[in-house]
C-alpha cells in the first residue's frame, strides 16, 4: 500500500511538474512570440532606457528597437544626454547583424560574431570639463560595480567584428580648459563631420582599435578634408599604426606606411614635441595647406612637395633617410636630413647631407614666391644664368650659424664652396672659408661676352655686410681666366678691407703678359683716395686677343688722386715709360701724365705725353654741357625745337696738341695714322653763349685715304655761327684724289648758307657748290642749290638754276635738279618719302661712261660708252620700289669692247619680287643674258631664280669683282648657269668654259692662260686636270674645288702640280719678306677662304729662279715708292712705315733648292748671292707678317757684296761649302761663311811692317783676303785672313809676324779697305795714309760701277767682263748652252791698282810682260759628272835663272769625274755594289753650275725653252 501510495504521489508530482513545465513553455513561447514584434521590443527598450536614466541621472532614450532573434538588432534614434543636457551620444540608426549566433552554444562558448555593425548619421560630443573630468565620466562611474569583492574572472568573451560601417558620423571634442584660437585643426576643440568609414575585421579586444580601414573620409571645422584614408590600422592609447597606407586629401597623397607613438591622446595638443612619427612614404605628395592644419607658422606658406623616403622623429627633431623631395617642375632634393627645432625656423638646427639637389631659376621663383607667401617675390635674376643647378654636399647649422661644403654643377660650370657663416646678436655676419671653381663661365654669369671661363680657388675671411662694418681678407689663386678668348694663367689676388680702407695686390705671370700691381683705396675721407702702382711687362695684345695686330706693350703705372667724379678729381695718374712694339716698329713713350688741380675758374686738367698734350682750364659741368651747346644752337636757329635744361656755368678753354699718336692708334685705331703733328684750341662761355674751336692737322690717314692740311675754324658772333673746313688734298686711291677742299658754313636767323669747293681751277675734277637751307618753325626746312659749276674729267658740268630741295614733314621734294655737260644730262625730280605714290626719277641722257673713270681708276679699269635711261624710285624711306630701264651703248673696259648693255629691272613696293634682265650684244652676238627674279621673303628666306648665259663674254667685265685676287683679265668665257638659293646663300649650277682666258695672280704677280671647261654644282666649281700655262710655256695641272657658297669670300681646295711653272714674279714693292722670279716643279696646295688662305708648297726650284730674302731693314731708293731713312739698330726713334706683306694668307714653303737657282740674301752687312743646295728649306709665313725659316742652305758658288757703314763696299767670292742655317727668325740665322776678295797689291809694305826686306821689290802679287763670318746674322763674328795663291812662300817668309792674330787681321783688313798692305807705324805720315785710303776706295767704287754697267748692258751675250784696275782684268765666255766655258785673265805685276798715279796700264804694256792665266772646261756629260779641262797658268814660286822676276808657265789637261753622296755610308755601299754588279748603273749627277748669268746680282731672262729637270739615277736597290 505504501508503495502504491508512493507511486501515486510520484505520478501526481510528475503531473504537477509537467503542468508547470508546459506552463513555462507556453509562457516563454508567448513571450518569445510577443518579442518578435517591434512595439514589444520598443516597449522593453524604453523600459530599459528609463531604468538607465534613473540609474545615470540623465536622459537616455530610444525611439524604437527591433531585434531579430539571434540574427540582427536595429536601434533607432537612441541618444544619451550628459549632465549639461548636451547630446553625448546619438545613434539615429544602428544596425547590428550576427553571424551563427546560438543561444546555447554561443553563450556557452562566450563567443559572438558581429557580421555587420552599421551606424548611420550618428554623433558623439565629448567634453573635458573645467574640473579636468570628462562628460563621459559619470556614465563610467555609474556602471562600475559596487561589489568590491574580488571574483575569479570568468571566461572572457570572444568578439568578432567582421564589418563595421559608419556613415555621416559627427564627432565633437571640447576642452573647456582651453580658449585658444588656432588656425587649422584645434585638438582642444575638434569638430569632425561627414565622417564615414568601412572597417573589416575590427579588433577592440586586444587594442583600442585595429582593423582594415577602407575609404575613411571626414571634414573638420578648421577646413581640413580627408577624402580617403585606407590602411591596415591599429590604434592604441599610445600608438597609431597604419600599414598599406593611403591618405588622400584634395592636395596631398601619402602612401605606404605611417607609425605615430605618444603617451596619450592629449599629446596631440602638443603635436610638434610629443608625437613621434615613423613614416616610410613612396610616391607621395604633401601640400603645405594640409600641414598648416596641424601646426602653426605656415599660414602664408604655400608649397607642394613630392616625398619618397623614410622620415622619423617628432616634428622638432625629424630625421630622414634616403629621402627624396620634389617640388616645382624640375626641383628635387635627395639625401639624409636631421632637423631639430621645427617649426621655429629661426632656431632650427639643420644637419643635411645632400646626395643631390637639382633646381632652376623658374622653379626657384615659383617656390620662393609660395614659401614666402608673396606671389611677386622671385629669386635673384642672376640665378637664371646658372641654368639647371645641381648640388651635392653638406649643410650643418641654423640659418644664422651654419657651415656648408659641397659641389655645385651648373651650365656655367662647377664651383665648390667650403664656408662657415655666423650672424652675431648685433646682426653682423662673420664668415670664413674657401670657394673653388672649375671651368666656371664667369662671363655668362656677368653677362659679358668678352669674359669666358675661369678656374680658381679663393680664401675669404671677414665680417660685416656693409662698407661701414666690413672687415675682409681675401686671397685667390686663379689657374686661368679667359678674357676675349685668351686664357690668362697664373693669377694671384690678395686684398684686405679694414676700417673702410682697401689694400690689394694683383699679379699675373702669364707667358704673354707679366703684371704686378698693388694699390689702396681709402674711403674714410669725404672723397675716396686712390693710390695705385702697377707694372705691365711684355703684354702681347694680339695673342691676348685685345688687338688685331701683333702689338706688345710694357708700362709702369703710378697714381695718387682723390675724388669720385671728374668734377672733383684731384691728383695725378702717370704711365712711365710705355713701350709699344709691333712686328716692324718699336715705340717708346717716355711718359703719359694726367693731372687735375684747382677749383672753379682756376681748375686745370692737363695731359702730358709723347703722343699728345692737352688741357682744360676753367669751370665746367659735364652734366649740363649738352644743354650749353643747345643754347648756342638755339641762338642762331630760333625755330629749333628742343628741351634745354638751364646749363650751369661753363667757362673754360681747351688746348690739344697732337705729337705722335702712332703708339695709341696702333692699339685703339690701327686704321688711323697721323704722321704729322696737329693742334686744336677752343674757348667756351655759357654766359655769352659763345664757343670757338680751331684746329690744324698737317696729314692724317684713315685706312687708305690720305687727308692733307686739315683746318677747322668754328666761331660765334652776335650775327652768326661760322664753321669752316678745309683740306689741301684728299687722296682716295693711288691715282684718285681731290684737291683744295673748302667747306664754308654760316648759320643765323634760321638759315644756313654753305659753299663747297673741291679742287682748284686747273684740276681734272672740280666742284663749286652754293646752297641755302632755311629752317621753319614747323620743323620743315628748304634747301636751295644755287647755280654752280662742276668739272668732271676736265668737262664743265652746270647745275641749273632754280634747284629746290624742300625738307617737308615726312618727305623731301627735289625739283629742278639738272646736271648737264653739252648733250650729257643727269636729272633728279620727285619726292623722297615713305609713300609709294611719291616717285623720285633719276634720268641719264647721253651720259658718257668715261665720267666714272676717276672712280674706276683705282681698280685699274678705264670705262667708255654712252648711257641712257631712267631709274624710278618710290617709297624710299619705308619700302623702296625700283623700276629701271638703262642702256649703255658701245661699253668698253680698258679699250676692250664689251658690247651694248641693256638693263631692265623692277621691284614693287611690296618688296616681294625683283625682276632683273641684263643683256649684252657684241658685234651682233648676244654674249651675255642674265634673266630671272629675286623673291624677297617675308618671314622666310629670300629666293633667287636666274639663268646666267654667256657666249664668248669678255672676261674683263669680272675684274672689278675679283680685283683683290687676280687682275689683267683677258680672253673670253662662256657659261650656262642656273642661279638659285638666297642672297645670303646663292646656289650656282651649270658649266663655265674658259677660252684663252688670261689672268695675273696679284699676290704672285704671275700671268697664266687657261683653256678649259669647268662644272659647277651647288655653287662649287669642280676643276679636273685644268692646264695652266705661264708666259714661258711652263705649265701646271690643277685639280680641286672652288666653293662659292660665300661669294664674297670663296673657299679654295685646289692642288696645282707644276712642271717648271713660273710661281713668283715679284719685286720688293710687292712683298718685303721675300721676292724674285721663281720657276718651280712640285705641288702647290691652296686651302681655305680667300681672307684666311693656307698655301702649302712642296716644290723644287728650276733654272731661271732668282729668290730674294731681305733680312735687313734698309733698302734703296728704287725699292720704295717713297724714301724713308731708317736706323738699322733701333726703331724706337725712327719708324719704318711698312704695310703688311700678307693679308689673310698663311704660307708653308718646303723647298728643294738646286744650283740652278740664284738666292740673294740681303743683310745689314751686305748682299749674299749665288747658287747652292738646300733639300729641307722651309718658310713659314702668316698673315700678320710673322716670318719663320727652317733648314740649311749650302753655298756652292757665289759672291758677297760686303758693306761697312755704307761707305766700304767690296765684292767677295764665296767659297764652296759655306752654310746658312735657319731655326726660326730669318734674321737670326746661324752663318758659317768664308769669302775671298782678290786684289793685286805691292808686298813691300808687308815686309816693311814685319821688319824684313822685300825679295819682290815693289812688284804686286795676287792677294786673297779672306772674310770669315760665323755665329748669327744679328751678331756675327767677323775675322780676316789672307793668302798668296801664286806665291805661298811670301806668307812662309813672314810666318813669325803673321802668327800674331792682330797683325794678320790688321793687314787683311788693310787689303780689303785700302787695296794695299799697311807698312806699319812711322812708315808713312797720316796725310799719305788718308790720301792712299781715299784713292783706293774711290778706285774700288769706280771699277765696281764700271763692271756693273758692263753687266747690265749685255753687249756680248754670254760674256762676263771684270776689270779690277787698269792693270788687272778677267773675262769669261760661255758657249753651247754653257757646256764650254773659257776663263782668262791678264795682269801687270808692276802697275798700280788705283785710278791715280797710273803710268802703266794693260793697254800700254808689252803683252809678253803681262802675266796670263787661262782655263777651258767642257762638260762631256751634260749633267756635269764628266768634265774635260785645260789650263795655262803661271807656275807658283818658280823663278828662271835668266830673270828672277820672270814667270814660268805650265800647261795642264785632264778629265774630272764627280758624284755627290749624302752620307759616307752611301758612298761605301755604292762602291762595293758597283764592284759586285756586272752592269754599270748611272750615277747621281752633281748639280750643274749656275746656268743663269748673273751680273752684279741682276739675272738675265731665263731661257724660253722649258728646262727638264735632271732625274737622279736609280740606286741598285731601285728597279
Amino acid at each position: 500500500m505504501n508503495s502504491e501510495l508512493k507511486n501515486k504521489v510520484i505520478k501526481k508530482a510528475l503531473k504537477i511538474a509537467l503542468s508547470i513545465v508546459l506552463f513555462l513553455l507556453l509562457t516563454v513561447s508567448i513571450l518569445v512570440l510577443l518579442f518578435q514584434y517591434k512595439p514589444v521590443q520598443t516597449w522593453a527598450a524604453k523600459k530599459a532606457t528609463k531604468y538607465l536614466s534613473q540609474k545615470l541621472g540623465t536622459e537616455v532614450n530610444v525611439k524604437s528597437l527591433y531585434i531579430k532573434p539571434f540574427s540582427s538588432v536595429v536601434l533607432e534614434d537612441f541618444y544619451v544626454l550628459d549632465k549639461q543636457k548636451d547630446t553625448l551620444v546619438r545613434t539615429p540608426k544602428l544596425t547590428v547583424e550576427l553571424n551563427g549566433f546560438s543561444l546555447f552554444s554561443s553563450i556557452k562558448a562566450h563567443k559572438i560574431d558581429f557580421q555587420l555593425i552599421q551606424l548611420d548619421n550618428g554623433s558623439v560630443y565629448l567634453k573635458k570639463q573645467k574640473d579636468s573630468t570628462s562628460n563621459l565620466t559619470f556614465i563610467l562611474d555609474s556602471l562600475k560595480s559596487k561589489d568590491t569583492t574580488k571574483k575569479a574572472p570568468g571566461k572572457p568573451w570572444t568578439t568578432i567584428f567582421e564589418k563595421v560601417v559608419i556613415n555621416n558620423f559627427h564627432f565633437r571634442y571640447k576642452n573647456m580648459l582651453s580658449n585658444e584660437v588656432v588656425n587649422g585643426i584645434n585638438f582642444d576643440d575638434l569638430d569632425v563631420h561627414n565622417f564615414g568609414v568601412v572597417v573589416n575585421n575590427m579588433d577592440i579586444t586586444h587594442h583600442l582599435f585595429k582593423g582594415d580601414v577602407h575609404h575613411l573620409t571626414l571634414k573638420e571645422k578648421g577646413g581640413f578634408y580627408l577624402k580617403n584614408f585606407t590602411a591596415l590600422t591599429t590604434v592604441d592609447s599610445n600608438r597609431i599604426l597604419a600599414k598599406h597606407l593611403l591618405i588622400q586629401t584634395p592636395r596631398s597623397l601619402l602612401k605606404n606606411y605611417l607609425d605615430m607613438k605618444f603617451k596619450s591622446f592629449d599629446d596631440f595638443s602638443e603635436f610638434t614635441s610629443k608625437v613621434y612619427m615613423d613614416g616610410n612614404f613612396r610616391s607621395s605628395h604633401i601640400s603645405s595647406t594640409d600641414i598648416a592644419f596641424f601646426t602653426s607658422g605656415l599660414e602664408k606658406v604655400n608649397f607642394e612637395l613630392g616625398v619618397d623616403g623614410r622620415i622619423q622623429g617628432i616634428v622638432n627633431n625629424l630625421k630622414a633617410k634616403e629621402l627624396t623631395v620634389t617640388a616645382g617642375q624640375a626641383t628635387f632634393i635627395k639625401g639624409d636630413f636631421n632637423l631639430k627645432g621645427l617649426p621655429d625656423w629661426d632656431h632650427t638646427f639643420l644637419d643635411l647631407k645632400f646626395d643631390q639637389i637639382a633646381t632652376n631659376k623658374k622653379d626657384l621663383d615659383y617656390l620662393y614666391g609660395h614659401f614666402t607667401g608673396d606671389p611677386k617675390a622671385v629669386a635673384p635674376d642672376i640665378l637664371g644664368k646658372f641654368g639647371n643647378i645641381n648640388f651635392n654636399g653638406k649643410f650643418a647649422g641654423s640659418q644664422n650659424d651654419f657651415a656648408v661644403t659641397g659641389t655645385f654643377k651648373t651650365q656655367l660650370g662647377r664651383f665648390d664652396p667650403d664656408f662657415k657663416l655666423k650672424i652675431n646678436k648685433a646682426g653682423t655676419p662673420i664668415y670664413a672659408g674657401t670657394v673653388s671653381a672649375l671651368n666656371f663661365d664667369l662671363g655668362g654669369l656677368l653677362g659679358e661676352k668678352t669674359i669666358g671661363r675661369t678656374s680658381f680657388k679663393a680664401n675669404v675671411k671677414g665680417s660685416g655686410d656693409a662698407l661701414k662694418n666690413m672687415d675682409e681678407n681675401v686671397s685667390a689663386n686663379i689657374s686661368y681666366f679667359n678674357f676675349k678668348n685668351y686664357n690668362y694663367q697664373n693669377i694671384a689676388v690678395n686684398g684686405t678691407y679694414i676700417g673702410k680702407k682697401i689694400d690689394a695686390k694683383l699679379t699675373i705671370n702669364d707667358k704673354n703678359i707679366k703684371f704686378d700691381g698693388n694699390g689702396s683705396l681709402d674711403l674714410n675721407p669725404a672723397l675716396p683716395v686712390y693710390n695705385i702702382a702697377a707694372n705691365v711687362q711684355d703684354a702681347n695684345l694680339h695673342v691676348l686677343k685685345l688687338t688685331g695686330d701683333t702689338i706688345t706693350i710694357s708700362a709702369q703705372l703710378k697714381t695718387k688722386f682723390s675724388g669720385d667724379d671728374l668734377k672733383n678729381f684731384e691728383g695725378h695718374v702717370m704711365l712711365s715709360p710705355i713701350r709699344i712694339i709691333d712686328p716692324r716698329n718699336n715705340y717708346l713713350l717716355d711718359s703719359v701724365y694726367f693731372s687735375a688741380t684747382g677749383k672753379g675758374d682756376s681748375r686745370l686738367i692737363a695731359l702730358r705725353s709723347d703722343a699728345l698734350d692737352g688741357s682744360i682750364k676753367g669751370s665746367y659741368d659735364l652734366a649740363t654741357l649738352p644743354s650749353y651747346f643747345k643754347t648756342i644752337a638755339k641762338k642762331y636757329i630760333p625755330s629749333l625745337q628742343t628741351d634745354i635744361t638751364p646749363p650751369k656755368p661753363q667757362n673754360f678753354e681747351l688746348k690739344l696738341q697732337i705729337k705722335n699718336l702712332d703708339p695709341l692708334t696702333a692699339i685703339f685705331l690701327p686704321d688711323l695714322k697721323i704722321p704729322d703733328q696737329g693742334t686744336f684750341n677752343g674757348n667756351f662761355n655759357s654766359v655769352n653763349k659763345t664757343a670757338t674751336v680751331n684746329g690744324y692737322i698737317k696729314t692724317f690717314i684713315y685706312k687708305k685715304i690720305v687727308f692733307h692740311d686739315f683746318i677747322l675754324d668754328e666761331s660765334t658772333s652776335d650775327d652768326n655761327l661760322g664753321i669752316n673746313l678745309s683740306l689741301k688734298q684728299i687722296d682716295l686711291a693711288k691715282d684718285l684724289f681731290i684737291k683744295n677742299v673748302d667747306i664754308t658754313n654760316f648759320i643765323n636767323k634760321d638759315s644756313l648758307k654753305f659753299n663747297i669747293k673741291l679742287a682748284d681751277k686747273d684740276a681734272t675734277n672740280q666742284l663749286d657748290l652754293y646752297g641755302l637751307v632755311e629752317f621753319g618753325r614747323d620743323t620743315t626746312a628748304k634747301l636751295k642749290l644755287l647755280p654752280s659749276d662742276i668739272i668732271i674729267e676736265h668737262q664743265t658740268w652746270r647745275l641749273q638754276e632754280q634747284v629746290r630741295i624742300r625738307l617737308l614733314d615726312g618727305k623731301t621734294q627735289i625739283s629742278g635738279f639738272e646736271l648737264s655737260n653739252g648733250e650729257q644730262q643727269a636729272r633728279i625730280d620727285g619726292f623722297i618719302s615713305d609713300n609709294p605714290a611719291d616717285k623720285l626719277k633719276l634720268s641719264f641722257i647721253k651720259f658718257r661712261m668715261m665720267t666714272f673713270n676717276e672712280l674706276s681708276k683705282s681698280a685699274g679699269i678705264a670705262l667708255n660708252g654712252t648711257m641712257n635711261g631712267d631709274i624710278m624710285f618710290s617709297s624710299i624711306l619705308k619700302s623702296p620700289g625700283v623700276d629701271a630701264h638703262v642702256n649703255i651703248d658701245s661699253f668698253k673696259m680698258n679699250q676692250t669692247l664689251v658690247g651694248n648693255i641693256k638693263v631692265v629691272s623692277n621691284l614693287d613696293n611690296e618688296r616681294s619680287r625683283a625682276n632683273v634682265n641684263v643683256n649684252i650684244l657684241n658685234r651682233g652676238l648676244e654674249t651675255l643674258n642674265i634673266g630671272g627674279a629675286y623673291y624677297l621673303g617675308k618671314g622666310t628666306e629670300d629666293k633667287l631664280d636666274f639663268d646666267v648665259k654667256m657666249n664668248q663674254t669678255e672676261a674683263i667685265i669680272f675684274e672689278p669683282f675679283i680685283k683683290d685676287l687676280v687682275s689683267n683679265l683677258k680672253g673670253t668665257l662662256s657659261t650656262d648657269l642656273k642661279l638659285t638659293g638666297s642672297l645670303t646663300k646663292p646656289e650656282l649650277n651649270g658649266d663655265i668654259t674658259l677660252a684663252n682666258t688670261g689672268l695675273t695672280v696679284n699676290y704672285l704677280k704671275t700671268a697664266y692662260t687657261v683653256n678649259d671647261k669647268l662644272s659647277v654644282k651647288n655653287s662649287v666649281i669642280h676643276i679636273d686636270n685644268m692646264v695652266l700655262k705661264d708666259i714661258y710655256k711652263g705649265q701646271g695641272i690643277v685639280n680641286g674645288e672652288v666653293d662659292l657658297n660665300n661669294f664674297s669670300n670663296p673657299t679654295l681646295n685646289v692642288e696645282l702640280k707644276a712642271n717648271n711653272l713660273m710661281a713668283l714674279n715679284t719685286t720688293f714693292k710687292d712683298n718685303h719678306l721675300y721676292f724674285g722670279t721663281a720657276f718651280g716643279t712640285g705641288s702647290f696646295k691652296f686651302n681655305g677662304p680667300i681672307d684666311n688662305m693656307n698655301i702649302n708648297i712642296t716644290a723644287s726650284t728650276q733654272a731661271g729662279t732668282v729668290f730674294n730674302i731681305p733680312l735687313n731693314t734698309s733698302s734703296t731708293v728704287s725699292d720704295y715708292d717713297f724714301i724713308k731713312f731708317v736706323s738699322h739698330n733701333d726703331t724706337t726713334t725712327v719708324k719704318a712705315d711698312k704695310s703688311k706683306a700678307f693679308n689673310g694668307v698663311t704660307l708653308n714653303f718646303d723647298l728643294t733648292v738646286d744650283e740652278k737657282t740664284v738666292v740673294k740674301i740681303t743683310t745689314d752687312y751686305g748682299v749674299l748671292q749665288g747658287s747652292g743646295q738646300s733639300k729641307n728649306l722651309s718658310l713659314r709665313i702668316n698673315s700678320l707678317g710673322d716670318f719663320d725659316m727652317f733648314g740649311e742652305f749650302t753655298i756652292t758658288s757665289g759672291k758677297f757684296d760686303f758693306t761697312a757703314k755704307n761707305f766700304i763696299s767690296k765684292n767677295f767670292t764665296v767659297n764652296q761649302g759655306g752654310t746658312i742655317r735657319w731655326t726660326g727668325n730669318p734674321s737670326n740665322a746661324e752663318i758659317n761663311l768664308r769669302a775671298t776678295y782678290e786684289v793685286r797689291a805691292e808686298v813691300k809694305p808687308l815686309y816693311d811692317a814685319a821688319g824684313f826686306p822685300s825679295p819682290k821689290g815693289s812688284n804686286t802679287e795676287l792677294v786673297q783676303a779672306e772674310l770669315l763670318i760665323t755665329n748669327s746674322l744679328i751678331h756675327p763674328d767677323i775675322s780676316f785672313d789672307f793668302n798668296f795663291p801664286t806665291d805661298p812662300s811670301i806668307k812662309d817668309d813672314l810666318a813669325t809676324y803673321l802668327a800674331d792674330n792682330n797683325n794678320r787681321n790688321r793687314q787683311a783688313l788693310s787689303v780689303i779697305v785700302t787695296r794695299s798692305f799697311a807698312s806699319g807705324a812711322g812708315s808713312n805720315n797720316l796725310t799719305n795714309q788718308v790720301v792712299g785710303t781715299a784713292s783706293n776706295a774711290v778706285s774700288e767704287f769706280a771699277f765696281n760701277k764700271l763692271n756693273s754697267l758692263i753687266a747690265q748692258s749685255n753687249v756680248i751675250k754670254n760674256l762676263d767682263l771684270n776689270i779690277r784696275s787698269f792693270n788687272d782684268a778677267s773675262a769669261s765666255l760661255k758657249f753651247f748652252k754653257e757646256r764650254l766655258i773659257l776663263n782668262g785673265s791678264l795682269f801687270n805685276t808692276t802697275g798700280s791698282s788705283t785710278l791715280f798715279d797710273n803710268s802703266t796700264t794693260l793697254l800700254n804694256s808689252n803683252f809678253a810682260s803681262l802675266t796670263k792665266d787661262f782655263e777651258a772646261s767642257y762638260l762631256i756629260r751634260s749633267d756635269g759628272t764628266l768634265t774635260a779641262r785645260y789650263s795655262y797658268r803661271a807656275l807658283n814660286n818658280t823663278l828662271t835663272t835668266i830673270d828672277q822676276y820672270s814667270v814660268q808657265y805650265v800647261n795642264g789637261i785632264g778629265l774630272v769625274y764627280q758624284r755627290d753622296f749624302d752620307t759616307f755610308g752611301e758612298f761605301v755601299r755604292n762602291f762595293f755594289r758597283r764592284r759586285r754588279s756586272n752592269t754599270t748603273k748611272p750615277v747621281n749627277p752633281l748639280p750643274t753650275p749656275i746656268t743663269t748669268p748673273i751680273s752684279n746680282g741682276i739675272p738675265t731672262a731665263p731661257n724660253t725653252t722649258p728646262v727638264v729637270p735632271v732625274q737622279p739615277a736609280k740606286k741598285d736597290d731601285e728597279d
